[in-house]
């Protein structure tokens, strides 16, 4: 077989296995858009010749990481909302209601350039706009499992923290319509995918939410919805129904394998053992709601149930970044210290919950998250001579998996490729000039500000307060 390219004489992650799949001395060769054959390099090299070869000495190959939960959408508003207890309505919400398509694409362009750098192949992406995310993804040449925000909430009611939200249930429906068109169009690229996005329980009705299942399950696509996502959606929810979220979820038969829950901060570990044993993949945000809640999800309650877990980095207004190797740090860093103990999440299982099980969670796992053949070739390069790295030790015990999870801050990534194709490539982006998506987003993000009300900003926000007083 003649392939298109041969990386060989390297190192491999393949994430086979129940572990990390190391391969020493090995090849890797990709036909088109997909792994043609992994193994040894003497022999991969002597049985097969390809169009290119890259020399991977010094460099580790391994599967591109998937950020299971991200609003690329509010990218503008990065570092407004933190160190404050009501992120959301006194935090994001002053600012995100002024953002306009032509900001959110802004954002979206330069979210997703900020998590390629970092090795990210795959952004389940949550947002308003779906022209604007289909674009952008389109361009740079990411994989994208796309989800539009469907919601019932009235724009046109003042909506008051601690009180119960008015809801459009013209609205909800319209959002609804939306994403549904977008599984008709035919001119989406195949690496573009969707789920149905309801914001989150609290904030769609229950008809509307079951009507949203059903249509899912019509299509045959999943759910990727905020659930237990904290103290105010509990509020809402036992002023509503009288019920927390999970058990409420589960007598109204919505916990099942089509769900992919995000955050849980405000469940209890039975509730995220429901959760799991219902059959739902659980995605955690760590640094965000770390910084956004003070707390740690119950992932390991999870994790003693079922694998379907994966990682998020949520948002640059409350996390501030876009880095799964700064959430695998602070997953297994907060883990440990919640536990009193150095055993929970090891390096290996959340470099498993970044790669392989987050294409699990997300209904994947066939097609990317592991270097075998035939599946997707969405692989990324690390540079093994950058000095966070260093040194490297193969004997006689290998650091490479635990560096790279709790040293390694993203920029040792040298190369990414999605289905087959470069898309940044020793450092540079290569389908786009991010000099000009900088240059946008500063300009957007100027114009945004100029629309926001000071008097409202003054009166809500604690922030606001704390810059007056020299504290920013």
């Amino acid at each position: 077989m003649q392939l298109d390219l041969i990386i060989y004489d390297t190192e491999l992650l393949t994430m086979e296995g129940g572990g990390v799949g190391y391969l020493a001395d090995a090849a890797l060769g990709i036909k088109d858009d997909k792994i043609a054959v992994v193994g040894n390099s003497k022999e991969i090299l002597a049985e097969y010749q390809a169009c290119r070869s890259i020399e991977g000495k010094n460099l580790l190959v391994m599967p591109g990481l998937i950020d299971a939960h991200i609003h690329t959408g509010i990218a503008l508003l990065r570092g407004l909302a933190q160190d404050i207890t009501g992120w959301m309505e006194e935090g994001l919400w002053p600012f995100s209601r002024q953002l306009d398509q032509q900001a959110r694409e802004a954002g979206t362009a330069l979210n997703i350039i900020e998590a390629v750098r970092n090795g990210t192949t795959l952004l389940a992406d949550f947002g308003s706009n779906l022209e604007g995310l289909v674009d952008w993804h389109s361009r740079i040449g990411t994989r994208a499992v796309l989800a539009k925000t469907i919601n019932e909430l009235d724009s046109s009611s003042e909506i008051v923290p601690g009180k119960l939200y008015p809801f459009d249930r013209e609205k909800g429906e319209k959002d609804l319509a939306e994403s549904l068109e977008w599984l008709e169009k035919e001119e989406i690229p195949e690496r573009i995918s969707f789920f149905l996005g309801p914001q989150a329980p609290d904030m769609v009705s229950r008809e509307l939410l079951k009507e949203i299942y059903d249509r899912a399950e019509e299509h045959g696509i999943g759910i990727h919805m905020h659930v237990a996502q904290g103290k105010r959606e509990h509020l809402q929810m036992k002023m509503r129904y009288n019920s927390r979220t999970i058990p409420w979820l589960n007598r109204e038969g919505l916990l099942n394998s089509s769900l992919n829950a995000v955050h849980l901060t405000e469940a209890n570990p039975e509730e995220a053992r429901l959760l799991a044993r219902s059959g739902a993949g659980l995605t955690v945000c760590s640094g965000s709601i770390g910084i956004i809640d003070g707390q740690v999800p119950p992932l390991q309650e999870f994790l003693a149930v079922s694998d379907r877990a994966a990682l998020g980095s949520d948002q640059a207004p409350g996390n501030n970044c876009n880095n799964m190797f700064n959430e695998m740090k602070l997953t297994a860093l907060f883990n440990k210290i919640k536990s009193q103990s150095p055993l929970p999440l090891p390096a290996w299982k959340v470099l498993r919950l970044a790669t392989i099980e987050a294409a699990g969670c997300l209904g994947l796992e066939d097609k990317i998250g592991s270097l075998a053949p035939g599946k997707y070739a969405d692989i990324i390069t690390i540079d093994l001579k950058k000095v966070s790295l260093a040194p490297v030790i193969r004997h006689p015990l290998r650091n490479l998996v635990p560096n790279l999870v709790y040293s390694a801050q993203g920029s040792e990534v040298r190369d990414v490729m999605v289905a087959g194709n470069f898309i940044y490539r020793k450092g540079r982006m290569v389908n786009v000039n991010e000099e000009e998506i900088l240059q946008q987003a500063e300009r957007e993000a100027a114009r945004i500000m100029e629309r926001v009300d000071e008097e409202s900003l003054d009166r809500l926000s604690p922030l606001y307060q704390a810059q007056r007083e020299g504290k920013l």
